[in-house]
């Protein structure tokens, strides 16, 4: 058995990891068998990562208005199916799932579940599937909420310091035993926005690329420096703040006469949208999309 087989959750954090109340997973079991839990040794129900899997697409299916009793007869491979047909139908307001978890212990400051519910999703999602479903929808709805005035700043910070942190030991996981290219992972001056930069440097380390990341806010001298020090191939940047926009493309002269030859630099982030491409130094180019990220980095392993 091997390690994947050994993870097994209690009916708490599997309600907690789905969204779906404990009353709901005991109904849906006994009526339908949508999963079939297994005991441990004191007799508890417990689920595979296999069976949360399952279950999410289950709710997701039924909050877009399928039938509990008919969902429950398909495979998984025919419940993603039925998604992707129905990618473009209307779905309930907010982020739900672990987004939806984590928002909700924030906004009434529990920790402990924030940590849990994190941790959950880390352990069962591969990495695009865990930024694209959990944290991007969770930190742009926490933004949004801040900026309403819903959240505090307190609360705010709870969330982002937490997913900074795990996506720190996330990394870290993936980099030890990394063997392809270095890539160098930054931000130029007075951009301080790191939590897309650390999520694209994860995407990076998963598929094999040694990953150094140097967090916000750097001169481009030194990231240069430290780039010809290690031998990198790629520095990657993340550009967010819209008012710095006019100061980045002197910036990234600056960075690409102090690089090595073959070194190429990658411009990731919200900010990223907005500059002219043909306005860039040699050396320098846009990654507008996780699609062209991996694509590029197809291109890089080969």
């Amino acid at each position: 058995m091997d390690e994947y087989d050994r993870a097994m959750y209690s009916i708490k954090a599997v309600s907690q990891a789905t969204g779906l109340t404990v009353e709901t997973l005991r109904a849906w079991e006994r009526r339908y068998g949508v999963v079939v839990p297994r005991r441990d040794v004191s007799g508890r129900r417990v689920y595979g990562p296999e069976d949360v899997l399952r279950l999410r697409l289950l709710r997701e299916a039924t909050e877009r208005g399928h039938p509990i009793g008919r969902l429950a007869r398909l495979g998984d491979a025919e419940l993603s199916g039925l998604l992707e047909e129905n990618a473009s139908a209307p779905r309930a307001a907010g982020p739900g799932g672990f987004a939806g978890r984590i928002l909700d212990a924030a906004r009434d400051f529990r920790a402990a579940e924030c940590e849990q519910a994190l941790t959950l999703a880390i352990a069962l999602l591969p990495p695009a599937q865990l930024f694209t479903e959990v944290l991007q929808p969770l930190l742009r709805e926490v933004g949004d909420r801040w900026h309403r005035g819903d959240l505090a700043i307190s609360q705010e910070r709870l969330v982002s310091s937490t997913v900074r942190r795990h996506l720190g030991l996330v990394l870290d996981s993936y980099d030890r035993t990394a063997r392809r290219q270095d890539i160098v992972f930054a931000t130029l001056p007075g951009e301080r926005h790191e939590l897309g930069l650390l999520m694209a440097a994860i995407v990076c380390a998963s598929r094999g690329f040694r990953t150094h990341y140097l967090g916000p806010d750097l001169p481009a001298e030194e990231i240069a420096l430290f780039a010809r020090e290690v031998g990198a191939s790629i520095v990657a940047l993340s550009v967010v703040l819209q008012e710095r926009l006019g100061d980045v493309p002197a910036e990234l002269g600056t960075l690409a006469a102090s690089l090595g030859p073959g070194t190429t630099v990658w411009i990731g982030g919200s900010g990223a949208q907005l500059l002219d491409k043909d306005a860039l130094p040699p050396g320098c180019v846009c990654v507008r999309a996780p699609l062209e990220l991996d694509r590029r980095l197809d291109m890089l392993a080969a």
